[in-house]
């Protein structure tokens, strides 16, 4: 069977086009922290009536997803990139959990919960494509692997070859 690979100018442009929906992902996840941090809706407060300390615990899971992500796709510094992914799983996730109380209350309440399970599910498929791509095999020390990684930088370009 042969192999047709993209001709390199159709990769960078459609490795740009991943790298920015990267970011603009990462900064909803941003924008949905400051969103709870400072304006909580009122169905999430009585949602939560008892736990409403949940609510900042949740925020900074966003804030610390988005922002870490947004820096780490920005300035390619990959290894800022994991913490931000599991940060903004785990924040998702707690949000789902919120609004998945109101499932069935609304049309409105049922779309913004699919919404946020289907952001969750994403900033997983990135976690995951960060462990395929982000790890040499070759390098078998933590102290090694920590140093490989604060070297390393993202490129425009995937390898087309193993």
């Amino acid at each position: 069977m042969d192999k047709h690979p993209v001709p390199r100018e159709k990769r960078r442009v459609l490795e740009a086009i991943i790298r920015i929906i990267d970011i603009v992902a990462y900064f909803i996840i941003f924008v949905g922290g400051c969103y709870a941090m400072f304006w909580t809706p009122d169905s999430v407060q009585r949602e939560l009536s008892g736990a409403s300390w949940l609510v900042p615990m949740w925020a900074a899971f966003l804030l610390v997803g988005g922002g870490l992500g947004m820096v780490g796709r920005i300035t390619r510094i990959w290894v800022l990139e994991p913490p931000a992914d599991v940060a903004g799983i785990v924040g998702g996730a707690m949000y789902f959990v919120v609004l998945g109380g109101t499932l069935f209350q609304s049309l409105t309440a049922g779309v913004a919960t699919m919404l946020v399970l289907y952001a969750t599910i994403q900033m997983f498929r990135r976690y995951i494509e960060l462990q395929i791509f982000g790890t040499d095999p070759n390098v078998h020390g933590f102290t090694d692997r920590i140093a490989e990684a604060l070297r390393r930088r993202t490129g425009n370009v995937a390898p087309r070859e193993e």
